[in-house]
């Protein structure tokens, strides 16, 4: 059962810097005890690669019930390859991955190939129905990555969605202390780091995921600093200038971050 989340106040009050942002933005940030500021936090917007956490997130599960092993491969074939972010696609073919090597791929580099051979191997009615299980009432896996990058977006979601899926994860609710941890672990070794944890000190362990499509820049996740944890969900469309919006939402994850758990000292 999900915590009663209690909004502490207003995000663009708090941070004046949203009404800079050359485009739509929705965004939660909080702890994982649910107190939040929030700005237009329940908006849809086109998921890109933030729908890989939730994928993460049904895979370890899979793997911690004994569903999938992690040890179980899959070779990489040419007709499994696509485009985008990620670098299998460049790799020759017949090479022999783990489930795990995959799942570490979707989420470090982004890798589209890799994404979509666990969607393969896990199914998507099945993903989509365990991310309706944990309560994210707006987020919806409705294809795979890439198989049609002409065609309108199919894979959704909501700052206040992501919010959630962080919150339980936190929580041990989905998955045991070890399992948790490894999430972590490898959202912690995501390659790109141009948005929430640019600005901030480098001993502070970031686990986040980002997304990117064509007028659409999005970072999640959250921020830890000993036994203190920020959640950070920022989401934006229909962007004017998307390098502008990196360096802002970088600021505004420092703005946030000073604003939650203290000043930086210099």
């Amino acid at each position: 059962m999900q915590k009663t989340i209690r909004k502490i106040g207003d995000m663009r009050r708090a941070a004046p810097i949203i009404s800079k942002i050359p485009g739509i933005f929705g965004a939660v940030a909080g702890s994982p005890d649910a107190e939040i500021l929030e700005y237009n936090s329940r908006e849809v917007f086109p998921a890109a690669s933030l729908i890989k956490i939730p994928i993460l997130i049904v895979f370890l599960q899979e793997l911690e019930s004994g569903n999938l092993k992690f040890s179980e491969t899959i070779f990489l074939k040419k007709k499994d390859k696509v485009g985008g972010s990620g670098i299998l696609f460049e790799l020759h073919d017949e090479i022999l991955l783990t489930l795990l090597d995959l799942a570490t791929l979707m989420i470090v580099v982004s890798d589209n190939t890799a994404t979509n051979l666990l969607i393969d191997r896990m199914g998507i009615s099945a993903i989509q129905k365990k991310i309706i299980k944990y309560g994210l009432k707006h987020t919806i896996l409705g294809r795979k990555l890439m198989v049609a990058p002409d065609a309108p977006p199919a894979n959704f979601t909501t700052p206040y969605d992501m919010f959630l899926l962080f919150q339980e994860l936190l929580s041990g609710k989905i998955l045991s202390r070890k399992y948790m941890n490894l999430a972590l672990d490898i959202l912690s070794r995501q390659q790109y780091n141009e948005k929430i944890p640019l600005l901030l000190p480098q001993n502070l362990k970031v686990a986040h995921k980002t997304g990117e499509i064509s007028g659409a820049r999005h970072d999640c996740g959250v921020i830890i600093k000993g036994r203190r944890k920020l959640i950070l969900c920022f989401l934006t469309k229909e962007l004017k200038d998307e390098l502008k919006t990196d360096r802002l939402l970088a600021e505004l994850s420092l703005e946030l971050y000073q604003k939650f758990l203290g000043k930086i000292r210099k």
